[in-house]
């Protein structure tokens, strides 16, 4: 009888934790509804089978229309643009553009647009409170899926305070693709843009 009254004093603390958890990841969702458009610096690293290989690269995110991603590092690709329209690519370099075709898989070119919209669209399987690097993070994992109906897990790191990205992992079939750690994030929100005029 001790044991069921101590566990039904317990519930509200647990059901509180798990209101505060659902509140969080609630405005972190309403929050990123907002983003107009956004530029972010990262390293992107891809882990291939028998080695993995790091970019820098810089991306003008925008939630309605084309984002663009374009190399920094290593300095033989760098100034190479991608730019990411629905789920089509368009590569340039110096005066040459070239279609790439639709763009159906998770790459380096547009994981931090899929991260970014993960935030919006994507259905959380997870969430939680973890440090990073410091950093009071809200973590929490999305199920997406690719223009070719593969599926694609994502978890995403984001500050606690600011909700602004710092890290990501992207997983397909258990295994990890590529992760994401964000070096900078200024984001235009629609109430900016409304305050602007």
């Amino acid at each position: 009888m001790k044991k069921w009254i101590t566990l039904l004093l317990c519930l509200p603390l647990l059901l509180t934790a798990c209101g505060e958890k659902r509140g969080a990841e609630a405005a972190l969702r309403r929050y990123y509804e907002t983003v107009t458009s956004a530029e972010v610096t990262a390293d992107v690293t891809c882990h291939l089978p028998d080695e993995a290989r790091t970019f820098s690269l810089q991306c003008n995110y925008a939630a309605n229309g084309d984002s663009t991603v374009t190399l920094t590092a290593p300095a033989e690709l760098a100034g190479l643009t991608a730019v990411i329209s629905d789920d089509a690519l368009t590569l340039t370099y110096a005066d040459l553009t070239l279609s790439a075709g639709r763009l159906m898989e998770i790459s380096p070119a547009n994981c931090i647009t899929w991260l970014l919209r993960a935030a919006v669209n994507g259905y959380v399987l997870e969430a939680g409170h973890e440090t990073l690097e410091d950093t009071d993070c809200l973590r929490l994992s999305y199920d997406t899926t690719t223009p070719g109906g593969g599926k694609v897990l994502c978890a995403a790191w984001f500050n606690a305070d600011t909700f602004a990205p710092c890290y990501g992992e992207f997983s397909v079939d258990g295994e990890l693709i590529l992760s994401v750690r964000i070096c900078s994030f200024a984001a235009q929100t629609a109430a900016e843009n409304t305050a602007g005029d």
